[in-house]
């Protein structure tokens, strides 16, 4: 009996001790960077001076840096790419942990809006979690973009990396092991997010809150419930053998509606960061441009 006393003894015990763990390693990431978080890849910038705007929206614990090759290459090809930031990226924990669905659609929002003041066509492009939003925010306020550009979309989070239960199964039992603590050390290592895992060359964000991955989760769910309902061209830019999001489950998404006008290419030989396989990108950035001007 006094063995199953001890049980939430030992339950505080390792929540208190996982919490100290967390922060004395989030502390000692903030000392050995600097805080360049703060000032370097973090903010929001425009490049080009095109008719046409695209709205580049980053992924999960990602920064507006990942594209900013992306975005000079656009540029040279005749568009204005506004690089943008979501609430909470490259900001205090606190501050993360206060985003999640609404607050990321409201600012991508806001920043449509602003584009349409000086752009007659405006499309919008996102990265991962940013590709999930951008397809739900057309859903949602219909209008709100001429066309959706996804590279590597988060559908469905892939199950490559997580031994024997799914992921969002492995993130509710870490929730119910450690609610004291409330953040997480991001897993993502370079080899999964790049082929050859040299390209990520600017901080991300290392150490996440749960409400992130809540957010995460719930936009997921989302999209699942307007499977089909997406109207403007699309293009996506999918990864073969993508360690990140579910390609299979990415392609039922787009293809159980009916698109006015899509168009789906599949990348041989390279990681979930797209943005970021330099040797790919003319060809990417080409495939964008050309998708565009012809819809």
């Amino acid at each position: 009996m006094i063995y199953w006393a001890l049980i939430p003894v030992v339950w505080l015990a390792g929540n208190l001790i996982h919490r100290w763990w967390i922060g004395m390693r989030h502390r000692r990431w903030q000392c050995q960077i600097k805080n360049k978080f703060i000032t370097e890849g973090r903010e929001p910038f425009t490049v080009g001076k095109g008719a046409t705007a695209i709205l580049m929206v980053h992924g999960f614990a990602d920064m507006p840096s990942v594209f900013s090759s992306m975005a000079s290459q656009l540029a040279e090809l005749g568009f204005t790419c506004r690089v943008m930031r979501l609430p909470g990226a490259g900001e205090p924990l606190a501050v993360a942990a206060r985003q999640g669905v609404e607050t990321w659609l409201a600012a991508i929002q806001a920043e449509m809006r602003d584009l349409r003041l000086r752009h007659n066509e405006v499309w919008v492009l996102g990265h991962s979690m940013g590709g999930g939003l951008a397809a739900l925010l057309e859903i949602t306020t219909p209008g709100t973009a001429d066309g959706v550009i996804m590279l590597a979309p988060l559908i469905k989070v892939s199950g490559a990396r997580a031994p024997v239960l799914s992921p969002r199964l492995w993130f509710r039992i870490a929730e119910v092991l450690l609610p004291l603590s409330g953040v997480v050390e991001s897993a993502f290592t370079p080899q999964v997010l790049t082929k050859d895992g040299h390209e990520i060359r600017y901080l991300r964000d290392r150490f996440i809150p749960f409400a992130t991955y809540r957010g995460l989760f719930a936009l997921i769910d989302r999209l699942q419930r307007h499977c089909g309902e997406l109207r403007v061209p699309v293009y996506a830019a999918l990864v073969a053998d993508d360690q990140i999001v579910d390609t299979a489950a990415t392609q039922r998404w787009l293809e159980a509606g009916e698109l006015k006008r899509h168009q789906i290419d599949i990348f041989e030989e390279c990681g979930h960061a797209l943005p970021s396989e330099e040797r790919l990108l003319p060809e990417l950035c080409n495939n964008i441009s050309n998708f565009i001007v012809n819809t």
